[in-house]
C-alpha cells in the first residue's frame, strides 16, 4: 500500500514496536512524526533511519501523559508536517507489582498514558479525520486483556480499556471514513519490560 503524501504520528516511536511501526510507515511512503519521552539520541537515530528512506521525519519530545504537552506537540507537528492521516497510540509503560505495592504516582501515570491520553488523541485526531472523510488510528492494547493475573492488574486493566474503547470508537467513526484498530500483542522482546 502506498502512503505517499500521508503523514503519520507515532507515540513511543523511539524504540521497540513504535520504532518498527514508524519505519514501516516510512517504507510505505508516509512522513512520520516521531513522538518520544526518553532518549533524544534514540529518537534522532529513528528520524535518520526514516529520512534515509526518502520521506520527511521529525522527532518531538513530549510527555504524552501530560495533556498540555500533547496539545503543544500536536500544534507543532501539524505546523511542520501538515494534517495527520495516521495516528498510532503506542506509548506505554509496564508495571509488574501488586496494586498495594504500586506507588500512587505510577498508577496515575499508567492510567493517564494508556487511557486518558489515548482517548483524547482519538477525539482530537478522529474529529479532524472525520471532517476530511478519511484516516486511520491504531491503538496498542495487549494480549494480557484475555489472561489477567496478579502483579499485572493495573497494566491489564488499562489495556482492556484500550481494546474496549477502540472497538466502540471504531463503530462510531466507521461511516465517516475513519478506521480504528486495537492490536493486542503478546510478550515482545522490547525494553518495555526493563
Amino acid at each position: 500500500m502506498s502512503l505517499n503524501g500521508k503523514t503519520a504520528l507515532v507515540t513511543g516511536a523511539s524504540r521497540g514496536i513504535g520504532r518498527a511501526i514508524a519505519l514501516r510507515l516510512a517504507e510505505d511512503g508516509a512522513n512520520v512524526a516521531v513522538i518520544y519521552a526518553g532518549s533524544a539520541d534514540k529518537a534522532e537515530a529513528v528520524v535518520n533511519e526514516i529520512t534515509a528512506l526518502g520521506v520527511n521525519a521529525k522527532a518531538y519530545r513530549c510527555n504524552v501523559a501530560d495533556s498540555a504537552a500533547v496539545n503543544e506537540t500536536v500544534k507543532a507537528v501539524t505546523n511542520d508536517l501538515g494534517k495527520i492521516d495516521i495516528l498510532v497510540n503506542n506509548a506505554g509503560v509496564f508495571s509488574y507489582l501488586d496494586i498495594l505495592a504500586t506507588p500512587v504516582e505510577r498508577i496515575e501515570r499508567m492510567i493517564l498514558l494508556h487511557d486518558l491520553t489515548l482517548s483524547k488523541n482519538c477525539r482530537a485526531f478522529g474529529a479532524d479525520m472525520a471532517r476530511r472523510g478519511s484516516g486511520y488510528i491504531l491503538n496498542m492494547s495487549s494480549y494480557s486483556v484475555w489472561m489477567p493475573f496478579p502483579g499485572m492488574a493495573l497494566y491489564t486493566a488499562t489495556k482492556a480499556y484500550v481494546r474496549c474503547f477502540s472497538k466502540a470508537f471504531a463503530k462510531e467513526v466507521a461511516e465517516r471514513g475513519v478506521r480504528v484498530t486495537a492490536v493486542c500483542p503478546a510478550g515482545v522482546a522490547t525494553d518495555l519490560y526493563g
